[in-house]
């Protein structure tokens, strides 16, 4: 599930069925404008990213998982295009399947 989010950026479709249906989803990228509220402006984001010729390269060297019923959150290090990047994610289960709720990620200095 981790990895399938990355794996999808270039597809929008796949991307977008990895998250919950819920209203309040949130994306926190890097960037400033990297700033997501909700389903469409989350589609806006990823359907951006499938545009862009620019290559997204995510490579994950640890990941720390933490698991309370049907919410689970996860602590990542690894890099972004060679850069360092860290990401937290807050993940829930919905009709038993694992969904991104929030991801807040960032290229620490």
């Amino acid at each position: 599930m981790f990895d399938a989010l990355f794996e999808a950026l270039r597809e929008p479709e796949a991307f977008m069925a990895l998250w919950a249906d819920d209203a309040d989803i949130a994306l926190r990228g890097s960037e400033l404008a990297e700033r997501d509220d909700g389903p469409a402006q989350l589609r806006a984001h990823v359907d951006a990213i499938a545009a862009s010729p620019t290559e997204i390269r995510f490579v994950w060297e640890e990941r720390r998982l933490h698991e309370e019923g049907d919410v689970a959150w996860i602590n990542a290090t690894g890099t972004v295009n060679g850069a360092p990047y860290r990401l937290t994610a807050v993940l829930v289960r919905r009709r038993g399947e694992w969904r991104w709720h929030t991801f807040s990620g960032g290229e620490p200095r």
